[in-house]
């Protein structure tokens, strides 16, 4: 059939190619395969980088959000310890006069003031509305009646 080394060298050469063909195209859907692949995984690295730009930017805000409360509590607490200082240097200077009031020259003013509850307190828990005759012996003016001798009887 291969008479002369002419054809012979020829349908090997058409034998090489046709395999180099196939074996090409065979290559070239693989490679057709993978690149769609490697599309697809590109768009999928491309939509989770928008979503940590996206998130950094989410998180660039809360941070200046959360440096505003900060701010804002600290002042609050600067407002809140003056206050506090404030309120405590009035405690201490009325608890001072209290105490010239308590050692008083005047024996009547340091009666007054040493007395466990000073008589005009006394004269105002006096029960002047059980004159009018309240039937109620367990209330208000009972117990204001019993406090006021309590206090005049020690």
């Amino acid at each position: 059939m291969f008479n002369d080394l002419k054809t012979t060298v020829l349908l090997c050469i058409v034998l090489i190619m046709a395999t180099l063909l196939g074996v090409g195209a065979l290559g070239m859907n693989s490679l057709k395969a993978k690149n769609k692949t490697l599309s697809h995984d590109l768009l999928q690295s491309q939509v989770s980088v928008e979503a940590l730009l996206s998130s950094n930017d989410n998180q660039a805000e809360r941070i200046k959000t959360l440096e505003r409360d900060y701010r804002v509590m600290t002042e609050l607490n600067a407002t809140h310890r003056k206050q506090v200082i404030d309120l405590q240097a009035t405690h201490e200077s009325r608890i001072a006069k209290a105490n010239l009031i308590k050692d008083s020259t005047d024996e009547p003013t340091k009666d007054w003031a040493n007395a466990l509850l000073p008589a005009d307190a006394v004269q105002l828990l006096k029960p002047a509305d059980c004159k009018s005759g309240d039937p109620n012996q367990n209330g208000v003016c009972v117990a204001a009646a019993g406090l006021v001798s309590a206090m005049q009887h020690p």
